[in-house]
């Protein structure tokens, strides 16, 4: 029972991260960097997990209801989680000469918000079941790799704009902090509302789509741009023969010339 526990939650995370590797056709990411990233992202489950103890301990004492329930989503929750993931990538990856396109910010940030799931998704369906496992897989699974696709693209977008790479960073993590946190919200009111988290899903899964496609047409562009700087074989001019011969010095002025007969012959002495 336990095996296929696993296989359940296992199998939404590996999708996921399979979809997004795929979508990166131009210039793939070496599996090793992206494999690394994805651990870290497993790792940052600890951390999160002491912080938001130690929060919501406080919260719960001194706060209930709705109010309780935005604060957890919005304020603890979220931010938690996003700002893990966000330095997993900043941190380990976002330096390295591999990070060379829009779309690697995409995959990378992926990686790391997948890696956090994968954990979290091992712990909620042993602990809960299949009907949980069943859910998260088109819900909590996608969530996670949809805000941070959202979250990449900015990333991706702000390592090529030395001029707005802060504004562009802040934007990406705050949108991705307030998807996740609106996401917990709806689910954590255990009202009609939760209903609206398929709505949400669907939304984010079409406005990550066209980030793709952006992300895509850019990294197409880059290598055309990159293959008209490199002219081929064809486009090298031709070594001119005779241009070539006109320059090399004559063999024979490089020999020393010899005395000749008229010059060497002694004069006979006059009657």
């Amino acid at each position: 029972m336990v095996v296929i526990l696993l296989l359940i939650a296992l199998a939404p995370c590996l999708f996921m991260m399979w979809y997004f590797y795929h979508r990166d056709k131009y210039e793939p990411e070496p599996k090793k960097k992206i494999l690394k990233i994805f651990v870290l992202g497993a790792v940052m489950v600890i951390p999160a997990a002491i912080v938001e103890t130690i929060l919501l301990s406080g919260l719960n004492a001194i706060i209930s209801g709705i109010i309780n329930i935005f604060i957890m989503s919005f304020i603890i929750i979220a931010p938690t989680e996003e700002l893990l993931k966000f330095l997993a990538v900043k941190r380990w990856i976002y330096r390295s000469l591999e990070f060379d396109e829009v779309m690697d910010g995409i995959v990378y940030t992926v990686a790391a918000s997948l890696g956090f799931a994968t954990i979290e998704n091992i712990l909620y369906v042993l602990q809960h079941g299949i009907g949980t496992g069943i859910a998260r897989a088109f819900l909590a699974i996608p969530g996670h790799a949809f805000f941070g696709a959202i979250m990449g693209y900015y990333i991706g977008k702000a390592k090529f704009n030395k001029e707005k790479e802060k504004k562009l960073i802040v934007k990406g993590v705050l949108l991705a902090i307030f998807l996740h946190g609106l996401y917990d919200f709806l689910l954590l009111t255990q009202t009609l509302l939760a209903l609206l988290v398929i709505v949400l899903i669907i939304i984010l899964g079409l406005y990550v789509r066209k980030d793709l496609k952006k992300a895509e047409l850019q990294s197409k562009k880059r290598l055309k741009l990159e293959a008209e700087k490199e002219p081929s074989a064809e486009e090298k001019p031709p070594v001119d023969a005779e241009s070539e011969t006109a320059e090399t010095p004559l063999a024979d002025t490089d020999v020393p010339k010899t005395p000749s007969a008229t010059t060497n012959k002694p004069q006979e002495p006059t009657t």
